[in-house]
Order: structure tokens, then sequence, then C-alpha cells
């Protein structure tokens, strides 16, 4: 195991921005005002022969107002007993608070190595304030004192986690063999608020590292994991809930939106979540309209099934909407499961891999030129505007992820929208590729081993 650094404080002292100045990338949603980040991030941090597990966590809080104060504050605990160090962040221009004593208290008896960094020092008067505060509390030797915005006193700190981890031996060394450097198959769970997405990564993983609760809006931005579910290794994102565009009116949630759309370019198969009372309104089509249109497979997943009165009426109500308002993912696995209960999971993976497979699909030209022989006897395209006669002379497959394939024809190489859909559905049909988009493109003349080089 790698070691792992966490970045621990009281709400709104600057933890992911720190976090994002040390990986020298956004990874984190970051605001101006408490309570941002709620889930843990994790990233891997590279130091010249080193790499650390980075890790951003939540405010804790030593006042608890709500049930949801308190279910945060018990996650985050939780993360920072698995932590070999420990950053702890102090508002320089707030000064040493009552509550960061007591929250430093809380984690000085986890007996861990701990680095005091005060953050927000972007002068030094402000440094000069905040050294004549009582640190001597904290009995740490070092202070590190740092301007995360401003990329200022960074590098004492990363020379002081590199000092820690060559003094106590620490597994930090870039060749060790480590499950990051596999190539995991990548999942998006979206769908809308509270539809039960990271309540289904807990399940799938066996872990609560994801909050979840009754409130809608819990996950605020994507997360992900590295999970090996039955021999093969997935990296699973958790996303936050899409709504429709005109009811965000927010920062925060606007930014939480672009995570998920960014979760969705990065995936390979995206698992959309729905709920048996309303199924595939337009939010949950437009999301599945988007996956279609940068290419990547889906599986349905109806949560909560377990409450379903009649799942036959219920299933087919579903895949009437599927054929008709989404055709390009007509027979895609529609999976009923239960997050909460662990139910269906199994098939869930199954059907994911199932999808995977049909993503990569590969078939030899000479099948594909027999295929299209017999679709052209069956019925033959249309003439073009022109009233000629559009001859398709070759076909070859000229991509994968998703199913691409090339189709050279006579003329000007315009074929008719309809006679492309009849292409497709066939296509999809004949080789069984369900929940994946299908690609055709139409190319005039010329030699078809012959392709451009832009």
């Amino acid at each position: 195991m790698l070691t792992r650094a966490g970045i621990v404080g009281r709400p709104n002292v600057g933890k992911s921005t720190f976090f994002n100045c040390l990986l020298g990338r956004s990874r984190a949603i970051v605001g101006d005002f408490a309570g941002v980040t709620r889930d843990y991030k994790e990233e891997l941090l590279e130091i010249k022969n080193f790499q650390i597990q980075l890790v951003d966590t939540a405010g804790l809080k030593s006042s608890l107002i709500t049930e949801q104060d308190k279910m945060i504050n018990r996650h985050t605990l939780n993360l920072i007993d698995q932590l070999d160090i420990i950053l702890f962040v102090i508002d320089a221009r707030e000064g040493v608070t009552l509550e960061d004593k007591e929250i430093f208290q809380v984690c000085r008896k986890l007996n861990k190595f701990i680095l005091l960094v005060a953050n927000k020092v972007e002068t030094t008067s402000i440094e000069e304030r905040f050294l004549q505060e009582d640190t001597n509390f904290f009995g740490l030797d070092n202070i590190f004192c740092v301007s995360s915005e401003h990329k200022i006193g960074i590098e004492n700190v990363i020379n002081a986690l590199m000092d820690i981890c060559e003094e106590n031996q620490f597994q930090s060394i870039k060749d060790e063999k480590i499950d990051h450097e596999k190539k995991p198959i990548n999942i998006a769970i979206v769908g809308r608020p509270n539809v039960g997405k990271s309540t289904l990564v807990n399940s799938i993983i066996k872990q609560q590292r994801f909050v979840t609760g009754p409130e809608a809006g819990l996950t605020r931005d994507s997360n992900f994991v590295f999970f090996n579910w039955d021999n093969v290794f997935f990296k699973i994102y958790d996303t936050a809930g899409a709504r429709k565009k005109r009811k965000i009116d927010n920062f925060l949630e606007k930014e939480s939106v672009k995570e998920t759309l960014r979760a969705i370019k990065f995936a390979q198969i995206v698992i959309l979540v729905l709920e048996p009372d309303e199924l595939l309104n337009a939010q949950d089509q437009k999301l599945a309209s988007l996956c279609e249109r940068e290419g990547r497979a889906i599986v349905f997943v109806v949560n909560k099934s377990d409450k379903v009165l009649n799942r036959k009426i219920l299933d087919q109500k579903l895949k009437n909407t599927i054929q008709n308002s989404l055709p390009q993912f007509k027979g895609a696995f529609v999976t009923y499961i239960s997050a909460l209960k662990s139910i269906g999971l199994d098939r869930l993976r199954k059907n994911v891999m199932k999808t995977y497979s049909n993503w990569n699909f590969r078939q030899s030209t000479s099948n594909l030129n027999t295929w299209l022989k017999a679709k052209l006897e069956k019925h033959a395209p249309p003439t073009n505007s022109e009233k000629r006669k559009i001859k398709l002379k070759y076909i070859v497959q000229s991509n994968s992820r998703p199913p691409t394939i090339k189709i050279f024809t006579s003329h000007n190489g315009i074929v008719s929208k309809s006679y492309k859909r009849y292409l497709e559905n066939s296509f999809r049909e004949d080789f069984e590729l369900i929940g994946t988009p299908i690609r055709i493109i139409f190319q005039s003349g010329g030699n078809p081993f012959t392709f451009s080089k832009h």
C-alpha cells in the first residue's frame, strides 16, 4: 500500500484548493463558501521518484447541527484513521479558532504524522500576524505558510512529505506495482438527484465509500473508486444528480453538472439509474442522448425495484419508451435492482460485461460484405436527388468502441436518412449489438483501402 496523506481541517479553510495546488491540476470543485466537499477525493501525487495517495476530505465540524453534519463527520473520521500523514489546514486570515483546536485534538489522538499548514498567506503581514497566534498549542516544530490560490510555499510542504516518507521507510517509490497501473473498464453512474447512485456504488464495492442519505443533492462532485469486481478491474465514477438546465441556479450545481458530463466522456459504459415512479423522463433522455453522441455504451438500471408491484407492466412501458424516444438504444439491457438491499448486482455485472463486449465489437471484412450483400438484396437503396441509382460497393469496419463501419458508394455518397436508419437497425439486430451506439459512414468513390490521414 502506498503512503496516504490526507488534507484535514474545518470547512472553508481552502482544503480543496490546496489539494488541486499540490496535484498541479483542477481535480476538486472549489467555492468561496463552506461545505463544498462532502465525499473524500483521492488522487496519485507524483513527486520526483515518489508516489503518494493524496486525499481531500470534507470539512470537520466540532459543533454538529444536523444529522447530515454528523454523517459527514463520521465518514471523514473513519477515513482519517486510515491515513499515514495528516496535512492539517488552518485559515491564516482568520487565525487559530477554537474549532481548529478541537479538531486538531481529535487528530492528535490518532497518532499520525501531522504537518500544520497555514493557508491563505498571501502577504508577509498575514504570516507575521498568524505566527503571533497561539501556535504553540499544536506542539509542532514547523508551520508551513502557504497560499494555495497563488501557489506560494507549496514546495516546502512537498519536501516535508518526502522527508517523512524517507525517514519512516513508507512505501512510496514510483516503481511499486499498484492497481492504478492496470487498465480498468471505466463506468459512470449517472441519473437524476436522489435515484440512488451513491448507494449503488457503495453496494457494488461493499463499503460505505460515498456519503448517502434521503436528501437530494448530497453528491456534489464526480468521484471515482477502483474496484475488482469478480476478477475484472473497474474504475467506477459516482456523479452528482443532473437536473433540468433551467432549474440550475447556482455556481456549485453548475460545476457539479459539468463534472457529471466530464465523467460520461471518460466512461466506456454508462449506467443510467432510473426510478420506478418516473421512468426515462426528459432529463433521463437527454443524458442517454449525450451518451450516444459521445459514443458511450449504456445499461439502464431501475433502482428501488423491490417496491414495484407489477414489474411486467413497468418493463414493457420502459421498453416502449426506449424504442420510441431512444431508438439508438433499442434492446439495451434493463436491470432491476435494489441498491440498498444489494439485489440484482450479479445480473447488473453480467449486463455491463455483455454491453462492454458489444461496444468493442469487431467483424471481418468478408463477413461484413456478405451481410451488406444480403441487405441490398432485401432492400436496395433509393435513388439520390439527381434520380441516379446509388450503388453501395464495399464495406469495412474502420473502428470499434463504438462499432464504426465505412461503406463506399457511387456518385456523391449521399444516402437517405431512412435507408441509413434501415442499415443501422439491421446491423444492430443481426450482430446483436445492444446497448452500444453504431456509426455508419458513407464515402463515395476511391480505393476502399485508402484512408485519409487527417
